[in-house]
């Protein structure tokens, strides 16, 4: 049988007082029931720690030797306590964030900066992916959590709205609109959209399009637009695309952002996690997008798509 921690803290309190009338008073038992755990360790180690008188009480060798010991081991179960609600809290450990482009400028290294000020302990690792793998990296625990644009998620996956971003209009550098202090989205119809396929990025491809519909028209798109491809047909001046305002910091040669007229359509940026067995930091994670976009974090856990 092994010495209890309650009965090593109960040791050190008589050992540092040099009474038990004192010590208990520390540690909040009465003065027989202290009296009797102490008798009850040394008991348990075979050997005497105290030598007891009326008037005193004094440490024997072996009981200095074990004060020491017990300092020692009851500093490291305090610090393992800690450790264990600071893990369990997320703000100790690793967790991998996976992202989407459109997060890739602003959003990303904002809550990365903003948690490893809040949350020094918490190393973050990131990695990019398309939207469509979201699900799929989730599942198979390749990431904790994901940041990618709002759609809906099948059952087993939540999300919750973290942010909106406003969309710009990408046009070639001889486009007629570049330059232009604002754009009417209307003002669009007819052009070709270099939009990525929807199955490779479902929550873009329906903000956009969803855009061009409230303004009244269906976009015209380029079925073949994919990636720097894209990128490519909107710099040659075969076509436009809505992309978020961030992208302005690595937009390719050849290609300006202009403003769309109010009222601006946004892309909604959504957290996405696995629903059952969460890592501990996705609530520290949710914190910290809400101090960073206040007002903005909406829809709660959701775990499955809408409508």
């Amino acid at each position: 049988m092994e010495p209890e921690l309650r009965q090593m803290r109960y040791f050190v309190a008589v050992a540092e007082r040099r009474s038990f009338t004192r010590a208990a008073e520390d540690v909040y038992v009465a003065q027989q029931a202290l009296s009797q755990q102490i008798k009850a360790l040394e008991d348990t180690l075979g050997v005497r720690l105290l030598d007891r008188t009326s008037r005193r009480v004094d440490l024997t060798p072996a009981g200095a030797a074990y004060l020491a010991d017990c300092k020692r081991v009851l500093s490291a179960a305090g610090r393992a306590a800690r450790h264990a609600r600071a893990v369990a809290a997320g703000e100790v450990g690793k967790v991998r964030i996976a992202y989407t482009v459109t997060a890739a400028y602003e959003t990303l290294p904002a809550l990365t900066a903003h948690l490893a000020e809040r949350a020094p302990r918490l190393k973050v690792e990131t990695r990019e992916i398309f939207a469509a793998d979201v699900c799929r990296m989730l599942r198979d625990e390749r990431c904790d959590l994901a940041l990618a644009p709002g759609t809906g998620y099948p059952d087993g996956i939540a999300r919750q709205t973290v942010r909106r971003e406003e969309l710009r209009v990408a046009v070639g550098d001889r486009h007629p609109y570049a330059g232009a202090p604002a754009v009417e989205l209307a003002g669009l119809r007819g052009e070709t959209f270099q939009l990525w396929p929807r199955e490779m990025a479902p929550g873009y491809y329906d903000a956009v399009a969803g855009a061009c519909r409230a303004a009244g028209f269906e976009p015209v798109l380029d079925e073949t637009a994919s990636g720097s491809n894209a990128w490519a047909g909107i710099a040659a001046g075969r076509g436009v695309n809505l992309v978020v305002a961030s992208l302005a910091r690595q937009l390719p040669r050849g290609i300006t952002l202009v403003p769309l007229a109010k009222p601006v359509p946004v892309l909604r940026v959504d957290a996405v996690w696995r629903a059952e067995h969460p890592h501990p930091a996705v609530p520290r994670v949710l914190a910290g997008c809400a101090e960073l976009w206040p007002g903005e974090t909406s829809g709660g856990a959701v775990s499955a798509p809408p409508g």
